[in-house]
C-alpha cells in the first residue's frame, strides 16, 4: 500500500531515498498506535474540511481542514495533527501561540466540519511522527501539572482570533512582519519580503557608513 501511494506522488529520487527509509520505519509503530486507538474510535475522518465560518460580529470568516478528527463512540471528537518536526511545541499550541489545533476544535463544536456535523471536542493532539520510526501521541490541554478542557481552550483561541481581528480593522493599526519573539529568526512570513527582513538582517549596525 505504502509503495503505491509513494509511486503515485512521483517523488524526486532524493526526497525517496530519505522517506521511504522512514515510512518503512514507521509501520510497526502506527499500526500499534492505531490498534491501542480502535475499540473508541466510531468514525474516523481523514482530511476533513471545515467550511467557512463567520468570526462573532467581525465579517471575517474562518475555514480550514483538518489532518484528521475522530469521533468516538462517547460522542466527543479527537482532533489529530501529524507532525514529522518539532514545531509547534505543546507549550505553543497550549498557550495558543500557535493555536491550529484550538481553533480547528472551535470550528467542530460551531459545527464547521459538514461530514460530522456539531459535536464537542475531545482530546487536541499532535501525533509526531518520528525519523526513528516512534510515533508519539502528545495531547496539547496538559501543560505540566495544568489540564485544560478542549472546549474552553477552543473557544479562548476563539474569542482570541475574534479581538485580533477587530484590532486590526482599526486603520491606525500597523500590519507587523513579526509579532512573535520567538519567531524573530524565521525569515518566511507571510510579510517578510514587504517589511525586507532579508535585507535589513544582512545590514548589521550602520557603523560610520554614509548610506541612506
Amino acid at each position: 500500500i505504502g509503495r503505491a501511494h509513494f509511486a503515485a506522488a512521483a517523488l524526486p529520487d532524493d526526497v525517496m531515498a530519505v522517506w521511504w527509509p522512514r515510512f518503512e520505519r514507521m509501520i510497526p509503530s502506527i499500526l500499534d498506535w492505531e490498534r491501542n486507538r480502535a475499540a473508541a474510535i466510531a468514525v474516523r475522518h481523514s482530511e476533513i474540511r471545515a467550511r467557512g465560518t463567520p468570526v462573532d460580529g467581525t465579517g471575517a470568516t474562518l475555514s480550514g481542514r483538518a489532518d484528521r478528527i475522530d469521533r468516538l463512540s462517547s460522542g466527543v471528537a479527537d482532533i489529530l495533527d501529524y507532525k514529522t518536526g518539532s514545531t509547534p511545541s505543546k507549550r505553543q499550541a497550549n498557550t495558543l501561540l500557535a493555536p491550529q489545533l484550538a481553533l480547528e476544535a472551535a470550528l467542530l463544536s460551531r459545527g464547521a466540519f459538514q461530514e460530522i456535523g456539531r459535536a464537542e471536542p475531545g482530546d487536541l493532539a499532535h501525533i509526531r511522527l518520528r525519523a526513528n520510526g516512534s510515533v508519539e501521541h502528545e495531547s496539547i490541554l496538559k501543560d505540566g501539572r495544568t489540564e485544560i478542557a478542549a472546549g474552553a481552550l477552543a473557544e479562548e483561541a476563539w474569542q482570541r482570533l475574534s479581538n485580533l481581528i477587530g484590532f486590526y480593522e482599526n486603520p491606525a493599526t500597523g500590519y507587523l512582519s513579526r509579532a512573535i519573539p520567538l519567531k524573530e529568526g524565521e525569515t518566511d512570513g507571510d510579510y517578510d519580503h514587504l517589511a525586507r527582513v532579508l535585507e535589513w538582517s544582512a545590514g548589521g549596525d550602520g557603523g560610520t557608513g554614509g548610506g541612506e
